[in-house]
């Protein structure tokens, strides 16, 4: 009974802190922004159109744009590619409308996500990568508290007693190492970040271990909901895609880490979160 009633009263505090001290607010890319914008008015002018081969024919024009100007959306080029390639295999016409259509309505659902940002971000940190989009970015040097996993499951709660005993702000977002174990990925450690280098001291506190990083590089994938086994997959597919041809001879360094930026309280359809590998150039 004192352990439900210690995480009622932890929740609450939590509540208060991420949700009143600081303002919610949501972020998004400019041209994914105008992409979406005209893939509706597309959608919404295929609708007006009773002949299904005109409506089909200004379906497959959207989709083409879509496919042209969002190169680095992963996430949209697979819906829209398994898309086309279920129409390819209808003979009905008006059917074959349909399915494309639902996939661009799909891929609108990504384009029009605007994720929600409930707490600050550490010094120098870039902006979140839009859902379904990979790209490169360099991570400054950042204070950690980190606490590895012993399969208890009150990592958050660890983390966030420290935070709270050291008069530590909330931040986002918290970082959750993936280890991969028979073809599955569970969290071997969980940290919040500081928002600068300067507040607190490194060292071992009790079972968290506060650090400091490296400047480095990584892969970044914006993704939506819930990180379940399925979807950190193929954030890892996506990454590695990316990685493999991007300008730069990239190597992976380290292990696969999920960036979480809402908090329990966010509900899962509007959860952001990046999944992320490590980068190194190669060896000369």
């Amino acid at each position: 009974m004192k352990r439900i009633f210690r995480f009622i009263y932890l929740s609450i505090i939590m509540f208060v802190q991420m949700f009143i001290s600081y303002p919610t607010y949501a972020f998004e890319n400019p041209t994914q922004t105008l992409e979406a914008a005209n893939l509706r008015t597309a959608i919404d002018e295929a609708n007006k159109i009773k002949d299904p081969k005109q409506r089909l024919d200004l379906l497959k024009a959207a989709s083409d744009k879509i496919l042209a100007s969002c190169k680095d959306n992963m996430m949209v080029i697979d819906i829209l590619s398994k898309a086309t390639k279920d129409v390819s295999k209808i003979e009905d016409i008006a059917k074959q409308a349909d399915t494309l259509r639902a996939g661009l309505l799909e891929a609108l659902v990504i384009l029009t996500f605007k994720p929600k940002v409930e707490a600050p971000v550490p010094a120098g940190f870039p902006a979140p990568t839009p859902v379904g989009v990979v790209e490169i970015k360099k991570l400054p040097v950042y204070r950690m508290a980190k606490v590895n996993n012993t399969g208890g499951g009150n990592n958050f709660f660890t983390l966030f007693n420290h935070i709270k005993k050291n008069n530590i702000e909330m931040t986002a977002p918290v970082e959750m190492t993936m280890a991969e174990k028979n073809g599955k990925y569970t969290e071997s450690s969980m940290a919040f970040l500081y928002q600068e280098t300067t507040l607190g001291k490194v060292g071992p506190q009790g079972n968290i271990a506060v650090l400091d990083t490296k400047e480095c590089m990584v892969a970044s994938i914006g993704m939506q909901g819930s990180p379940t086994a399925e979807a950190i997959e193929s954030a890892k597919r996506w990454l590695i895609e990316k990685i493999k041809t991007a300008p730069e001879a990239y190597e992976i360094e380290g292990e696969l880490k999920v960036m979480g930026y809402n908090s329990p309280f966010m509900p899962e359809k509007l959860r952001y979160y990046e999944v992320q590998l490590q980068l190194k150039l190669p060896t000369k």
